[in-house]
């Protein structure tokens, strides 16, 4: 079995390895089905947001992205042995599709994040072609559509941030002629260089909200609200 039942939420817990495979089989069907990767405030947004919990539960694939996710796994007993990180899924995934030749379109996240990080995407996976990225001048939803669909891309890095981007992509993926979608938000300025990026020994610990509040004191709030989802999984694991 491929899935942990985290609060409602089927989060893939196989491995990178795996959910990569998933996420190159679904981008050949070329149906336009889309990746999720929920932390501890989407998911806690999500149990007040009806539609972002239904974005959420119909994704592809829900990567557990959060440190949060991982502890409720725990304390509900069914752990999640290790975290996927929608940086750290959507570079292995663009380092297979490089070898195939497969497209990329950036859309959302800004015209200078967007450049920057496409350069980026093509310098470190050479075989891939970016096809398309957000210069912004979408005036209506279906101007944004006919972009995309004017590429068809085998992947889209979708940067409208939580909770747009994966509402969107619910929305949206019945008209688009796309491989596979992937929620990339924030982390398009960390592609970039626009943002700083926490160590990889701090995110493979599942410290990065340490990490983060230590460099930004203005995190705790985030630090609480994962606090406050690992209480709703105590509370489930003790009263059902």
């Amino acid at each position: 079995m491929n899935t942990t039942n985290v609060l409602g939420v089927d989060f893939f817990s196989a491995g990178i390895v795996a959910a990569v495979e998933q996420g190159m089989q679904a981008m050949a069907r070329r149906e336009a089905a889309y990746v999720a990767a929920p932390d501890s405030e989407m998911m806690l947004a999500a149990r007040k947001n009806r539609r972002l919990f239904r974005a959420i539960r119909e994704a592809e694939l829900v990567l557990p992205a959060g440190s949060g996710v991982i502890y409720s796994s725990y304390i509900l007993g069914m752990p999640i042995q290790r975290r996927i990180t929608t940086m750290d899924y959507a570079s292995a995934l663009m380092a297979r599709m490089s070898e195939s030749g497969k497209s990329v379109f950036i859309l959302g996240g800004g015209e200078e994040a967007a450049r920057l990080a496409g350069e980026r995407i093509l310098s470190r996976y050479p075989g891939i072609r970016l096809v398309g990225s957000d210069r912004g001048g979408y005036e209506t939803d279906e101007e944004l559509l006919a972009a995309v669909n004017a590429a068809e891309p085998d992947l889209v890095l979708v940067c409208f941030g939580t909770p747009g981007q994966e509402l969107w992509m619910n929305r949206s993926r019945g008209e688009l002629k796309a491989g596979l979608l992937l929620g990339y938000g924030r982390e398009l300025e960390l592609l970039a260089g626009l943002a700083p990026q926490v160590p990889q020994k701090w995110r493979d610990g599942g410290f990065e909200w340490m990490y983060k509040m230590l460099r930004e004191p203005g995190n705790f709030l985030k630090v609480a609200k994962r606090a406050a989802l690992l209480l709703i999984a105590l509370k489930r694991r003790l009263f059902g």
